[in-house]
């Protein structure tokens, strides 16, 4: 297997609610790379005892070209790792027409948390034949 790159999310929480260990976060921002344009979602994550979070985030985004990409991202959140918050997931997308093909995509993500603002460099997983 091989990562091959397909964008890049930077985004921010604007508004977030807390329920005891589960948060609800608004998130805005873009994507840049293979698909670019404008990124909304919703994060609910849980808090586990270890401090490090679940995010489990629906999105969207609004290509240039006018296009819906949905998405939907689940993994590990380590916010106060050093030096940066850390995140590490898993991407499946849904879209039609031109951006199609990320049908069958699994995208991969590492991310970190830079003065509030989430980036998320997000590859392809490309399957390849495994070796003896």
């Amino acid at each position: 297997m091989r990562l091959e790159p397909l964008y890049v999310l930077r985004f921010r929480y604007p508004e977030s609610y807390r329920a005891g260990e589960e948060r609800l976060l608004l998130a805005e921002g873009e994507a840049h790379g293979r698909v670019t344009g404008r990124f909304r979602a919703a994060n609910r994550a849980r808090r586990r005892p270890d401090g490090s979070y679940l995010p489990m985030l629906n999105g969207a985004i609004e290509t240039e070209a006018g296009t819906t990409v949905l998405l939907t991202l689940v993994g590990y959140g380590a916010p106060y790792a050093e030096p940066e918050g850390r995140v590490v997931a898993a991407v499946l997308h849904s879209a039609e027409g031109e951006h199609a093909w990320l049908n069958d995509v699994l995208g991969v993500v590492a991310g970190a948390v830079r003065n509030k603002e989430v980036v998320l460099e997000v590859a392809e997983l490309v399957w390849e034949p495994i070796g003896e």
